[in-house]
């Protein structure tokens, strides 16, 4: 009748992921602002950086979209809480009343349990779908990084091309990639363990 050590699995994966979340948002913000610093480092190197400049533009495109797929997965974290929370209550209580029916044996207590459970198996469906969704937004947000990681191989390339500046851009080329090399495998961890529950 219960899947309460799944459920505290579930609950325990996803407050991890939560706090997960955290540590990407905050590097999706340096990003950012590295990249607007790039991309103003690029406007003073002029002709010799344009495309250091697209790409810093790109990866500024890309923290904006990160810090977004971020706070959804937010949402949704916070969502699956609720859910799992409503879960482990729920079973709680069908386990009472299973107790209960069994001591008295009432037939209205078996009603009322069979009411339960069918609410269980109701959240339980609720739970696994908001499980799936995790997994999308996290599968969505990997992607995203590879494309960072992607982005910021073309900033070292273009940074080769801005003579007097390469010094400068290839430091800042180094760091996007840094920084977006830092989320992947924290993003990878959350996908893992989210696939085990």
């Amino acid at each position: 009748m219960s899947s309460s050590p799944s459920a505290a699995a579930r609950l325990s994966a996803v407050v991890r992921l939560h706090e997960g979340i955290k540590g990407v948002v905050l590097i999706a913000f340096r990003i950012n602002l590295m990249a607007l610093n790039a991309m103003l480092l690029a406007r003073r190197a002029g002709e010799l950086a344009l495309g250091f400049g697209v790409i810093s533009k790109e990866l500024r495109a890309l923290s904006a979209e990160l810090a977004r797929q971020m706070r959804q997965l937010q949402q949704d974290a916070r969502d699956a809480v609720r859910l799992i929370s409503s879960l482990l209550g729920l079973e709680r209580r069908c386990r009472l009343l299973g107790a209960a029916q069994a001591a008295a044996a009432q037939p209205g207590l078996a009603a009322v349990l069979a009411w339960r459970l069918q609410e269980r198996d109701q959240l339980l469906q609720s739970v696994a779908e908001a499980r799936l969704r995790l997994l999308a937004n996290l599968e969505e947000t990997r992607n995203l990084c590879l494309f960072g990681a992607a982005l910021s191989r073309s900033a070292r390339i273009e940074a080769a091309y801005g003579q007097g500046y390469q010094a400068a851009l290839t430091e800042v080329s180094l760091e996007f990639a840094e920084k977006t090399e830092q989320i992947l495998p924290c993003i990878e961890a959350l996908r893992l363990e989210m696939n085990e529950r």
